[in-house]
């Protein structure tokens, strides 16, 4: 059993790998009266073409399995698993990303059945065609509803248009056609490769003693035989030349705009660079187009953004972009400011030291404040992105970051970007 403190959180972290190749973390919260579990795998919708297992070519499935695998996982021959975890007094539930699928529980009792639970239901699939049809019917209803928003139609909207042709661009969930294709045999052949031990993470977080939970987790792992994994074999994300500029007409009040920042630098290897790459990117937004920038304030009183203005920096081992999306009734002339801003940012007014410490003790605030949520720090924990570091090293990287930190990054990050614009236009 490994294990490390951080002075600064004042949390010491337990990990080890156990003999099947699954990766535990434990931190034991005594003075807490929930027990917090996630069960993850590194496998999301961008996942769709890989080698299965005892074949030696590239297959691609249907867009949208990694999400429909997630669903299947809770239905047993017994039934739902929501219930067994209901009658537990606990809650569960389960989401998936471009590169991630996670099962949870929380509960303030019963906190070894439940990790039990957990890993037994993960761990056990029950794929028939009978509840794999019955399945495509409510995907097919969520699909729909994720259709009627006009906010997430302008982020998928500029998706599409950022990595045309490549599973970046497909909805996580997939389409109605993609759905009715998918079969129990595809489930059983992406589950294989995918829910083995050694590409899968169990955190835990409560008020348990560590060697009393480890030795239980140890000894339900040990009591199950998992097959030899092969070395996962996943095609790489290759989007083909992104389309500028597109628009939509919807039923929308106002203009929705979305500029998309694709990035096609080389991303440091190195843990270190790579978690400081994404705060100094993070804080290069910040600088200029935060609330507490003088240019948000003008944007906002010269009426060309409301509240609804936000922006991002996303970063994953295999893209990496920057967004910015809000209602307004002037989309051009918000794109080129928004493009200028970028473009002069050394001699912005708001990218000043000054500014970036007021940043940096704001981010350090509102870091502290999520040590107060088990859940938020278990979903640090299940991405894996920054190889040996992890969420307890931000304020140390963090406290290091300087303005010639953050220049280097977006000069990095802005010198190769391409540039692509989405508007949903009123009908």
């Amino acid at each position: 059993m490994n294990s490390k403190f951080y002075a600064q959180t004042g949390e010491r972290l337990y990990w080890e790998l156990l003999p099947n190749g699954l990766t535990v973390y434990y931190l034991p919260k005594m003075d807490y009266n929930r027990t917090y579990g996630l069960f993850t795998t590194n496998f999301g919708s961008l996942d769709t073409t890989f080698v299965p297992k005892g074949e030696t070519a590239f297959q691609t499935f249907p867009e949208g399995i990694a999400h429909f695998l997630e669903h299947k996982l809770f239905e047993k021959e017994e039934g739902d698993v929501m219930y067994k975890f209901g009658a537990l007094g606990a809650q569960t539930n389960a989401f998936t990303s471009f590169s991630r699928t996670s099962y949870l529980f929380s509960t303030r009792e019963n906190a070894y059945e439940c990790t039990e639970l957990l890993l037994d239901f993960v761990q056990t699939p029950y794929f028939t065609d009978e509840n794999v049809r019955k399945e495509q019917g409510i995907i097919q209803q969520e699909i729909q509803m994720y259709q009627d928003d006009s906010d997430w139609r302008l982020f998928a909207g500029l998706l599409e248009k950022m990595y045309p042709e490549s599973p970046l661009a497909a909805d996580i969930a997939g389409t109605k056609e993609t759905i009715n294709a998918i079969t129990a045999d595809d489930l059983y052949a992406n589950y294989e490769i995918f829910y083995h031990p050694q590409n899968m993470n169990l955190f835990l977080t409560g008020p348990f003693e560590i060697e009393e939970m480890a030795d239980f987790v140890q000894k339900n792992q040990a009591a199950k035989t998992f097959a030899e994994l092969p070395e996962i074999q996943r095609q790489e994300v290759a989007a083909a030349e992104p389309i500028s500029q597109a628009q939509l007409e919807l039923e929308v009040a106002m203009p929705k705009f979305a500029l998309g920042l694709r990035g096609e630098d080389d991303l440091p290897t190195d843990p270190q660079a790579l978690m400081t790459y994404k705060l100094a990117n993070q804080l290069f937004l910040d600088l200029l187009f935060g609330r507490t920038s003088q240019r948000y304030e003008e944007l906002y009183n010269a009426g060309l953004i409301d509240d609804s203005f936000g922006y991002s920096f996303d970063l994953d081992k295999r893209f990496h972009f920057a967004v910015f999306t809000g209602d307004t009734e002037n989309p051009k002339k918000l794109s080129e400011t928004l493009q200028e801003v970028l473009k002069s940012y050394k001699i912005d007014r708001d990218f000043s030291e000054e500014h970036l410490e007021l940043l940096k003790r704001e981010m350090l605030g509102d870091y502290y404040s999520s040590l107060n949520s088990l859940e938020y720090i278990a979903q640090q924990f299940s991405s894996e992105v920054y190889g040996d570091l992890n969420f307890f090293d931000l304020p140390e990287i963090l406290k290091k970051i300087s303005l010639t930190t953050i220049e280097k990054a977006a000069d990095q990050l802005i010198s190769d970007m391409k540039l692509v614009e989405f508007t949903i236009l009123p009908k």
